[in-house]
């Protein structure tokens, strides 16, 4: 959809990669963000978590000085943007040009709206990118509304919401009693179900398809749990299909709990996974090399390549613990906090998803073994 938007205003597009976006990542050129200097970036989470352990990594690099220069300016555009104080506007930018300006020349120096799409964003990376580059935006919406569903407006930023309902739709929440979400609940909670002309009318020479996911007075049946807002921006909360109840009979989202983690500086990818027979998930990750070599030298565990420091149960344990650390600080609940870790020495691709199985079946074995 944006594509093709770009193609209407005439705009010039370019593509780029989470292991070439930035200038780290290359040898004798400019990383893609720098060398294409975008107005608009689009991406999907993986390349946002990719953009702040970047910016992170450097950071860290400094003196203490400049890392509390930093995080002064940070707390202080949160205060100004989120409090609407008077002035705010000139103080805001008064940051950007003089902490944040080598920061916005990284990405090329014309960045204004960050957009993220294909699954959701933790909310501290959404807000830490928009106070220190551009504002995020999100959008939501599905190839059967066109992507009709919401979007956030950059001029009425709002973090906590995907934003407002497009003019060519409409959309209503229904019920949805076996994980507890109602309508009648404050704020309304349920399914959303999207009507109108940019929606499709059904699948094609697919009636049993058709007739599971349409109603007969043209709604679609998204599967995607929302939630309304005291705006009437719309939010998303869960994903039906990706609910999954524990032993304790307690429903979990898989997605939202790998955006929490997916914040990690360990975390290159993520699946988590959870079973009906066990009362806590596992999570299954590719480790950035770096961090993960990083951390196995100040805890005085031997072996220099990824191959082999996977297979250590004592940095395994390390990397759960801190995972677990940034669950609780991403404010998921007890049953949400994962019970096991296994580490994968392989990026995962369209090729090689199809051996993930042996790993959740060796990781079900390894972590729930004491349970």
């Amino acid at each position: 959809m944006f594509e093709n938007l770009c193609l209407i205003w005439g705009g010039t597009m370019g593509y780029g990669n989470p292991r070439t976006l930035s200038d780290a990542s290359m040898r004798n050129c400019k990383g893609d963000i720098r060398e294409f200097k975008p107005t608009i970036l689009v991406g999907v989470p993986a390349v946002w978590e990719s953009v702040k352990k970047g910016v992170l990594n450097n950071l860290n690099k400094n003196n203490l000085i400049v890392r509390g220069m930093f995080w002064g300016a940070m707390a202080a555009k949160n205060f100004l943007m989120t409090t609407g104080f008077p002035g705010h506007s000139v103080g805001s930018s008064l940051l950007d040009a003089v902490v944040f300006k080598k920061l916005k020349d990284a990405t090329g120096g014309r960045l204004r709206i960050m957009m993220n799409g294909g699954g959701p964003i933790s909310k501290d990376t959404q807000k830490f990118l928009s106070m220190a580059i551009a504002p995020m935006i999100s959008g939501y919406g599905l190839t059967e509304t066109s992507a009709m569903g919401a979007l956030n407006d950059p001029m009425a930023w709002n973090p906590d919401a995907l934003g407002e309902i497009p003019a060519s739709i409409e959309v209503k929440l229904v019920d949805f009693a076996d994980a507890g979400y109602f309508t009648k609940s404050n704020p309304p909670q349920g399914e959303i179900f999207i009507r109108g002309g940019s929606v499709s009318k059904g699948y094609w020479d697919n009636e049993e398809e058709t007739k599971a996911a349409y109603t007969e007075d043209g709604w679609f049946m998204t599967g995607d749990i929302g939630e309304f807002d005291k705006n009437g921006h719309l939010k998303i909360i869960d994903r039906k299909k990706n609910l999954v109840k524990t032993q304790n009979g307690e429903y979990i989202a898989l997605e939202k709990l790998e955006s929490v983690y997916r914040s990690s500086p360990l975390v290159g990818n993520i699946c988590v996974y959870a079973a009906q027979d066990q009362d806590k998930p596992i999570a299954i990750i590719v480790p950035v090399e770096a961090a993960l070599k990083k951390l196995a030298h100040e805890n005085g565990i031997e072996g220099d390549t990824l191959e082999t420091l996977v297979h250590n149960e004592k940095l395994k344990g390390i990397v759960l613990k801190q995972l677990q650390t940034a669950g609780r600080a991403g404010g998921l609940k007890g049953i949400e906090i994962i019970n096991g870790v296994v580490l994968s020495d392989e990026e995962w691709s369209p090729q090689n998803v199809s051996r993930c199985g042996p790993l959740i079946a060796v990781a079900s074995l390894t972590c729930f073994r004491d349970t």
